[in-house]
């Protein structure tokens, strides 16, 4: 409760008030009620992981890009085709990012429905950074061996794939 420096009136008739009255004596209107407590929402648990989840990707993507740039010229088809699947999968992971951020608002801790759909959404971020990664790998071995071979192309199927799916989920 707190103290007020009114004169302690009702505000409706008028009438004189007794301190700490709740209702007024004559008119019966509520002159004073305690403020609801507003509920503390706690951080989500899953922030630092989604965020370090997407620290990761950045760093990932990043080094795709460079290797990219390192192994292709800019007028090579190749490099057309690793940068514009490289574009295509950081606008659907950003996308993805964001609305797993969003959801991440709305975690209080007591929703099942939220809890289950945020670790969704971990799983789908962590495949883009694991795709990423197999997308480096790959890179790698190409820049040791330089020469064109299935595994490139199995990869640009399975970023395809990865990308189709998180477009039609």
């Amino acid at each position: 409760m707190s103290e007020d420096n009114h004169n302690h009136f009702c505000i409706y008739c008028g009438a004189k008030l007794v301190p700490n009255q709740h209702f007024c004596s004559q008119c019966g209107n509520e002159v004073y009620h305690d403020p609801e407590p507003q509920p503390i929402q706690q951080p989500s648990k899953y922030v630092d992981d989604v965020e370090k989840i997407a620290q990761m990707y950045n760093i990932k993507q990043s080094r795709a890009i460079e290797l990219v740039e390192k192994l292709f010229d800019p007028t090579h088809m190749s490099y057309q085709k690793f940068t514009q699947t490289i574009k295509k999968s950081n606008g659907l992971f950003d996308n993805q990012l964001a609305v797993t951020r969003k959801m991440i608002e709305l975690d209080d801790g007591n929703n099942e429905i939220i809890e289950r759909e945020l670790k969704s959404k971990i799983i789908t971020l962590n495949i883009f950074v694991d795709k990423m990664e197999e997308l480096i790998n790959e890179l790698v071995i190409q820049l040791s061996s330089n020469n064109e071979d299935d595994d490139i192309n199995s990869l640009f199927k399975d970023m395809d794939d990865l990308i189709d799916s998180v477009k039609d989920y």
